[in-house]
């Protein structure tokens, strides 16, 4: 006999979230997703992947789509900051200051 942990799920159909789950499960394309157990093995481990996922790690996914669209705005709009001797370049920690700033004002989005 394999080393098999077996678990029985329960819906009820009075919940209506629960009986929308339950209708899912049941036309579930097995074809797609195997079957109905890895369909459920695979949701069960996305969902704890993301919850463990950090507040600085979805910090710096905004940071990064963030850059990718303002990269992608200039290209189309071919721009190219054009840079003088009497244009300062920021320190690190004023950069870090400045990508702060915009994370706090991100906030107001929450």
């Amino acid at each position: 006999m394999k080393d098999v942990y077996k678990m029985t799920v329960r819906f009820d159909l009075t919940d209506v979230r629960e009986r929308n789950l339950a209708e899912f499960m049941q036309t579930l394309d097995v074809k797609k997703f195997h079957s109905r157990n890895q369909f459920v093995l695979d949701a069960l481990a996305d969902y704890v992947d993301l919850q463990s996922i950090t507040r600085e790690q979805h910090e710096d996914d905004i940071r990064n789509i963030i850059r990718e669209e303002m990269r992608a705005c200039f290209a189309e709009a071919n721009y190219a900051p054009q840079l003088t001797t009497n244009d300062p370049l920021l320190t690190a920690e004023q950069q870090e200051e400045a990508e702060q700033d915009i994370l706090d004002d991100l906030k107001m989005f929450d």
